[in-house]
């Protein structure tokens, strides 16, 4: 063929060369980029798309990390004969990492997972597309494509991916905050070490209260649900600002994390997704605790006009009594409340933590002294004595801080600065009155 062409005269001899090559180009040329569906239809072995169904399911800010690693790991364990494709169109595969607590969690972010029969399904193929991005057109989601005739298997391979995805909860056994975020959102947060039972000084009855729940969600849930009285807590703890109820939270959050899954809850969310934060309390499938701080910003008297998230509470408040959660919540003023968010069966323990008296007062302040510079020889009855009426422990907190930052180095604190501190006054950050023109 090259003897025959250099034969030929010079504009002959260009253009046979140039259509050569142009042919030769066009058969050799790649195959057009696989899609979403042609993914699927291919790996089913189906004639068309038309031929396939599929079943889906939502996900929400947790289920869509918890499916992702129970889809991670059926990859992982069938790494020898799964096949990854483009997720919506033609997107590229696309994996993440989260990092919740102390460890990174490594799933698939936007990807579909082709499993041959006799991997997820016995006898059929099928094709698992997820989704966890979320935009103004797109929710996170999680899809099972199999052929027409099998829309079973794809419902089986759904519920298992979301049973898996509960038994591999990273959130479990952590403290959470569960926030408004595209809907329900986890994060795990901190909680200060230093509070107790012995540094928060708050009436016995609180702790007797807290201890009656915990046993009934820790210890006798069988026995209570068996008899149907039901093992699930409520208590309300009610007191003025600065008397210690976020802190008993806090004290009774250490003492359970680990065994319990704790669960603080913003207002946002109380207001909209208590429901949904119950729900996940359930599919944790332990003891929990939920931490509603100052549940008056979103509940009151509908008699007030300001009902605000009272249906979500008395809604969620009221799903499966047999469930392993104590409920622990918080008001400055329970009178606007509605009567029906703290009934028994909702609530069944309403304490009033209140401020303390020269007594407990004394306590907290050797509590906040100890390990300070000359903390030990402060006279504190001195100090308790000079107190004015409805001191709460913040205040008591504050009194000690600003000693501290008004002695040289810290060194030389002492009952005399102790007591000009509360004869300022300055600790309590009272707003000035009048009009500014």
């Amino acid at each position: 063929m090259a003897g025959w062409l250099d034969e030929l005269p010079s504009p002959a001899d260009v253009a046979l060369r140039a259509l050569g090559e142009l042919l030769v180009g066009v058969a050799d040329r790649p195959p057009k980029s696989e899609n979403a569906e042609r993914f699927t239809t291919r790996c089913l072995g189906l004639p068309s798309y038309g031929a396939v169904i599929d079943e889906d399911r939502d996900l929400n800010g947790v289920t869509r990390v918890t499916v992702a690693l129970a889809l991670a790991e059926l990859i992982e364990e069938h790494a020898d004969v799964v096949e990854i494709g483009p997720g919506e169109y033609t997107d590229a595969p696309a994996w993440t990492q989260v990092e919740i607590g102390n460890r990174a969690y490594h799933h698939p972010q936007h990807l579909q997972a082709a499993f041959p029969a006799g991997t997820l399904l016995s006898e059929i193929p099928c094709v698992v597309r997820i989704c966890t991005r979320t935009s103004a057109l797109n929710s996170p989601e999680v899809t099972a494509f199999v052929a027409r005739d099998h829309q079973a298997g794809a419902r089986a391979v759904l519920d298992r991916l979301m049973a898996r995805g509960n038994v591999l909860h990273p959130y479990r056994g952590m403290v959470c905050r569960a926030s408004l975020d595209h809907g329900l959102r986890l994060q795990v947060i901190d909680l200060p070490a230093s509070l107790t039972r012995e540094t928060v000084v708050v009436d016995e009855s609180v702790w007797h209260e807290i201890d009656l729940g915990i046993i009934a969600v820790r210890d006798r849930h069988e026995l209570l649900n068996r008899h149907g009285l039901g093992a699930r807590r409520g208590v309300l703890l009610v007191g003025p600002p600065g008397t210690g109820k976020s802190a008993v939270s806090v004290v009774i959050a250490n003492e359970l994390v680990g065994v319990f899954t704790v669960i603080y809850v913003e207002a946002r969310a109380g207001a909209e997704l208590l429901t949904a934060v119950v729900e996940e309390a359930q599919r944790l499938g332990g003891p929990v605790l939920m931490v509603l701080e100052d549940v008056d910003l979103w509940c009151q008297d509908r008699r007030t006009g300001g009902s605000g998230g009272l249906a979500e509470l008395l809604m969620a408040m009221d799903i499966n009594p047999d469930a392993r959660i104590l409920t622990l919540a918080s008001t400055n003023d329970a009178q606007t409340l509605d009567a029906a968010a703290i009934r028994t069966g909702r609530f069944d323990s309403i304490i009033e933590v209140n401020y303390p008296d020269r007594p407990a007062a004394g306590r907290i302040l050797s509590a906040l002294l100890a390990g300070l510079p000359a903390g030990a020889v402060v006279d504190t009855a001195a100090v308790v004595a000079r107190l004015p009426e409805m001191t709460s422990g913040s205040d008591l907190r504050e009194i000690v801080r600003r000693a501290v930052l008004s002695a040289v180095d810290g060194d030389d604190i002492s009952t005399a600065t102790l007591l000009a501190e509360v004869g300022s006054g300055r600790y309590r950050a009272t707003a000035p009155t009048g009009a500014y023109i």
